[in-house]
C-alpha cells in the first residue's frame, strides 16, 4: 500500500521473559516508591503496611489466574475488553464497551499522568538538594508543580516515541529497565534484611518493636489503603493486553504472568521491610512520594544514597510508563478494530513500516497530556491514583465473574487449556466488591486536600459518562448504518462457541 498506515496485523514476537518483563516493568513503577507513605497514614502502623503489601500480592495472583485462563481462551490483543465481551455479550457488549471507554479515557492515561511527575520528583530530589530543596533552591521549590509536569511531559513523550517506532526496541528498553529496577529493589530488600540483622549501622527506630500499636480499624481507610497497594501491583494483567503478540500463549502466558506477580510480591515485601527498618515513622508519615529517597539518603549517604539511587528510581518509573504506553496502544487499537471508536479504521491500523499501533499511541499521548496538564498545581497524586483504581477494580471483578460464568456455561471449550483455581478466584471477587463499596465509608484522612469520596465519585461519573458514547455508537450509529458491532465476538474465534 502507498499509504503510510496499513492493515498489518501484529506479529508474535513476545516470549516468556519479555512477557514477564512487560508485567514486572509496569508493576514496579512509581507505586512501590511513592504509595507506602500514604498507606502508612491510612492504616497507622508499619507492620500493617507490610501485611497489606503481602496480601496485595496474594490477591493479585488470584486475579492473574483468571486472566490467564481467559487470555488462552481468547488469544488476541485487548485483554479485558475481549473477556467481558465474551462473558457478558448483552446488552450489545455494554460492559466491554464501558471498560474500553474507562481504560482509554481514564484508567491508563490517568495512571501515566500520575507516574510522570513521580519521575520528576526523584530526579529533582537527586539533582537539587534532596530533602533541602526548599532552602537550597527556593525559586525551584516555589514553582515545583509545573517543573515536575514539564519533566513529565518530556519523559512521557520519549516513552511514547519509543513505542511508536519499534516493538523490538521498546521491548528491549522495557527489558533493560525491568532488569535494572528488579536489581534495585532486590538491593534495597537485602539492605533491609542486613539492617534488621545489625550488619549495617543506622539510627534505630521502634517501627517493628511497637508491633501493631497505632493500627487503625476504619474499613473505609483500609479500602483506600488497599487501592494504593493494588496501584503498586497494577500491571499483573498487562501482558494479557498484548497476548496477540505472544509466542505460543498457551505455554508462555501462565509462566510469564505467574512469574511476574511472584517476583514482584517478593521484592515488594523486602522493600517495605527496608523502608520501615530505616525511616522513623514520624518521617515516613510525611515523606509522601519520596519515601524511597528518604531511605536511600539515610542509609547510603549524600552521593550514592541521595543522588545516584534516586536517579535509578526515576528511571524505574520511566520503565513503568513505557510498559503502560506499550500496552495501552494495543487496547486503543483493539477497541477501534472492533468498532467501538469512531474513525476506527485509522486508529486500529498498525504501521506497516514500524509494525506498531502508531495512531493509537498518538491518541493516548494526547489524552495523557490532558490529565497531566489540566489539574491545578498541587498534591493530585493520591487523587489520580484513587480515581484510576476505582473503575479498574470494578472491571477486574467482573472479568473474574465472567471467568467463573464461562466455566459453567461452556465446560467443554476446546481452547480452555488452563484453569484458574476457583477458590482463589472467589476471594479475588470478594476483594473487588470490598474495594468498590467501602471507599464511600468515611475515614479520618489527616493529610488530604480533597474529600475521601471524591475519587470513587469521579470514577462512577466516568463510567456514567461512558453511556453517552455507548448509546451513540452501539445503538444510534449502528442502527442508522445497519451495522452489527457485536458480530466479531463469535467470528474472531478459531473454533465455534460450543453449544
Amino acid at each position: 500500500m502507498s499509504s503510510k498506515f496499513g492493515t498489518a496485523a501484529p506479529e508474535r514476537t513476545i516470549g516468556v521473559l519479555s512477557g514477564a518483563a512487560v508485567s514486572i516493568s509496569l508493576m514496579i513503577g512509581s507505586g512501590i516508591f511513592s504509595t507506602p507513605s500514604s498507606v502508612l497514614n491510612l492504616v497507622g502502623s508499619p507492620l500493617m503496611v507490610i501485611v497489606l503489601y503481602v496480601l496485595g500480592g496474594f490477591f493479585s495472583l488470584g486475579g492473574a489466574f483468571s486472566f490467564i485462563e481467559m487470555g488462552i481462551m481468547f488469544p488476541k490483543n485487548g485483554g479485558t475488553l475481549r473477556y467481558l465481551a465474551h462473558s457478558f455479550p448483552k446488552p450489545r457488549l455494554m460492559l466491554s464497551y464501558l471498560f474500553a471507554w474507562s481504560m482509554i479515557m481514564c484508567i491508563r492515561p490517568g495512571s501515566i499522568a500520575a507516574n510522570g511527575p513521580v519521575i520528576s520528583k526523584y530526579l529533582v530530589y537527586a539533582m537539587a538538594g534532596g530533602p533541602d530543596l526548599s532552602t537550597k533552591h527556593p525559586n525551584l521549590y516555589a514553582n515545583q508543580g509545573w517543573i515536575y509536569r514539564g519533566i513529565a511531559v518530556l519523559a512521557i513523550s520519549l516513552a511514547t516515541l519509543a513505542c511508536m517506532l519499534s516493538v523490538k526496541w521498546s521491548l528491549r528498553l522495557i527489558n533493560v529497565l525491568t532488569l535494572m529496577k528488579t536489581t534495585l529493589l532486590l538491593f534495597m530488600g537485602v539492605t533491609g534484611i542486613l539492617l534488621l540483622a545489625g550488619a549495617i549501622k543506622h539510627e534505630k527506630n521502634d517501627n517493628f518493636s511497637r508491633g501493631f500499636k497505632g493500627t487503625k480499624s476504619n474499613l473505609g481507610g483500609y479500602a483506600s489503603a488497599l487501592n494504593k497497594v493494588f496501584y503498586s501491583y497494577d500491571g499483573w494483567s498487562n501482558i494479557t493486553y498484548s497476548v496477540g503478540e505472544m509466542i505460543n500463549p498457551v505455554k508462555n502466558l501462565p509462566i510469564s504472568a505467574t512469574l511476574g506477580v511472584g517476583v514482584v510480591t517478593g521484592l515488594y515485601s523486602l522493600s517495605i521491610l527496608a523502608y520501615m527498618a530505616a525511616v522513623p515513622i514520624s518521617v515516613a508519615l510525611n515523606a509522601k512520594e519520596v519515601l524511597a529517597a528518604e531511605f536511600t539518603n539515610r542509609i547510603f549517604g549524600p552521593v550514592f544514597g541521595r543522588i545516584i539511587l534516586p536517579i535509578f528510581i526515576g528511571l524505574s518509573v520511566f520503565g513503568s510508563i513505557t510498559a503502560q504506553i506499550f500496552s495501552v496502544g494495543r487496547i486503543v487499537s483493539a477497541a477501534a478494530d472492533v468498532g467501538y471508536i469512531p474513525w476506527g479504521d485509522k486508529l486500529s491500523k498498525y504501521s506497516p513500516r514500524f509494525k506498531t499501533p502508531f495512531n493509537a499511541l498518538a491518541f493516548n499521548w494526547v489524552i495523557t497530556m490532558i490529565y497531566l496538564l489540566a489539574p491545578p498545581p498541587g498534591d493530585v497524586f493520591d487523587l489520580l491514583v484513587d480515581l484510576v483504581q476505582y473503575p479498574t477494580w470494578i472491571f477486574y471483578g467482573m472479568t473474574a465473574v465472567g471467568c467463573v460464568y464461562l466455566r459453567y456455561k461452556y465446560p467443554s471449550w476446546e481452547l480452555r487449556k488452563y484453569k484458574a483455581f476457583l477458590p482463589i478466584t472467589y476471594i479475588f471477587i470478594l476483594v473487588t466488591i470490598y474495594l468498590s463499596v467501602f471507599p464511600f465509608i468515611p475515614y479520618d484522612k489527616s493529610s488530604g486536600t480533597y474529600p475521601y469520596y471524591l475519587s470513587p465519585v469521579l470514577g462512577i461519573v466516568t463510567l456514567l459518562i461512558g453511556f453517552i458514547p455507548y448509546y451513540y455508537r452501539m445503538y444510534w450509529w449502528a442502527n442508522k448504518n445497519d451495522v452489527d458491532l457485536t458480530e466479531w465476538v463469535k467470528e474472531e474465534e478459531q473454533i465455534p462457541i460450543p453449544a
